[in-house]
């Protein structure tokens, strides 16, 4: 991608955050407008922050990098989304919405460790907002509404986290393996252990 395409795109992260970010929450919630409070609160702290956590990884190796929504991904996740609310009463979701895309204009080659890191970054950050918010969960008393909300949050985080550390491109589990496969294990089995306490 040369610079004039790169800035050109850059504009438009905004609105793809948007997007992606709508799209997800009509997910999370099964598309039932009663669940949506409790999946607003729980895709921003999935979704944003671990997007924003890729960014910022990709930004401190000195790439320039942005947030790109993949308009396909979208069509299949609210397609099959739907179907499967219809067939089953669950939505079952595809979470491949979109990407952090990094710009390299003076590297040509590719750094498998750092690659792997910015890959890391989005997962291991919902494995902590996961984690956190489980202790919360499991040590105070809670209003029925902030346990739910909390619960939700927990549920998304670690999800998401298990999800995007599965090993395929363009999943971040593929460059993570890339770079250190007992990395890569260790984080998805901590994620999926998590996963399974609520």
């Amino acid at each position: 991608m040369d610079y004039r395409a790169w800035k050109g795109s850059r504009k438009n992260e905004l609105e793809d955050f948007a997007i992606s970010f709508l799209v997800l929450v009509l997910l999370f919630s099964n598309f039932d407008p009663r669940q949506l409070p409790y999946a607003l609160v729980a895709v921003l702290t999935a979704f944003l922050s671990h997007e924003l956590a890729h960014r910022q990884v990709a930004r401190r190796y000195g790439y320039k990098a942005y947030y790109k929504r993949w308009d396909t991904g979208i069509m299949i996740a609210l397609l099959f989304g739907l179907l499967t609310r219809v067939l089953t009463g669950s939505t079952w979701i595809f979470a491949a919405l979109g990407a952090v895309y990094i710009y390299t204009p003076y590297q040509y080659w590719e750094d498998k460790e750092a690659y792997g890191k910015i890959s890391l970054a989005g997962p291991a950050t919902n494995i902590a907002v996961g984690f956190l918010s489980l202790l919360i969960l499991k040590s105070l008393y809670l209003s029925p509404f902030a346990w739910r909300v909390l619960w939700t949050t927990v549920v998304v985080n670690l999800w998401l986290a298990f999800f995007n550390l599965l090993p395929f491109p363009p999943l971040d589990g593929y460059n993570v393996t890339r770079w250190n496969t007992g990395v890569w294990a260790a984080s998805i089995g901590l994620a999926y252990l998590l996963y399974r306490l609520p």
